[in-house]
């Protein structure tokens, strides 16, 4: 090949190279920006009413772990300790209780998959769904007795409530002078049933961190 026709070459040789090399970047340029990931804050609970509610207790929820660290950390005015429950003749359960202001706030019991089974509310400032507090009669509280079923094992003589809306929670009743087991008669329930503690359970399926 002659100088003369390398040289006529040259310029499209260049542009060959140049233009796949501009199309690229202005492709990378109409790319919409990668959204960054989105960090939800939980915030600790320092004191006042704590709620039970369908998706958790207070900053507890169903992504939070049975986990000592994790829970001091979320309840850093409390004595938070782990112990265990004796009951029954099976092996003793671990749970941690949660203590504040020298009145026992929460016990959390552990599935066998190591996630947090339940949260138990039976002291303090405690609110259930719709604002109730402990203590609160049953005839005040919009129940019929067909969304009650008598207690069992630990909660034996007791009665436990769930609204359709929020059945992550059970309401647990007592009923002063009941021990012929089952659901007392409603005359019973309205006279004498008070609400005694708030039990929280996760959803099924929910995603819970690791011990």
């Amino acid at each position: 090949m002659t100088l003369r026709r390398i040289l006529l070459a040259l310029p499209f040789v260049l542009l060959a190279a140049c233009g796949p090399a501009k199309k690229d970047e202005a492709a990378k340029g109409a790319e919409p920006d990668a959204k960054a990931p989105v960090a939800v804050a939980v915030a600790p609970y320092a004191g006042g009413p704590l709620t039970v509610g369908k998706d958790g207790v207070g900053p507890i929820s169903g992504a939070t772990a049975f986990d000592l660290p994790t829970l001091k950390a979320l309840f850093p005015k409390a004595k938070v300790e782990q112990a265990f429950l004796h009951f029954g003749e099976g092996p003793p359960q671990p749970i941690i209780n949660v203590e504040q202001d020298n009145t026992p706030l929460l016990e959390i019991g552990k599935t066998d998959e190591g996630a947090i089974a339940y949260v138990a509310a039976s002291g303090g400032d405690i609110r259930g769904p719709k604002g109730e507090q402990l203590l609160a009669k049953w005839a005040d509280l919009g129940f019929t007795v067909d969304q009650c079923r008598a207690g069992q094992g630990r909660e034996i003589n007791q009665v436990i409530c769930v609204r359709p809306e929020a059945a992550t929670v059970s309401y647990v009743f007592g009923v002063p002078g009941w021990t012929k087991g089952g659901v007392p008669p409603e005359a019973v329930l309205k006279a004498k049933g008070q609400l005694n503690a708030l039990v929280w359970r996760p959803a099924e399926g929910a995603a819970v961190g690791a011990a």
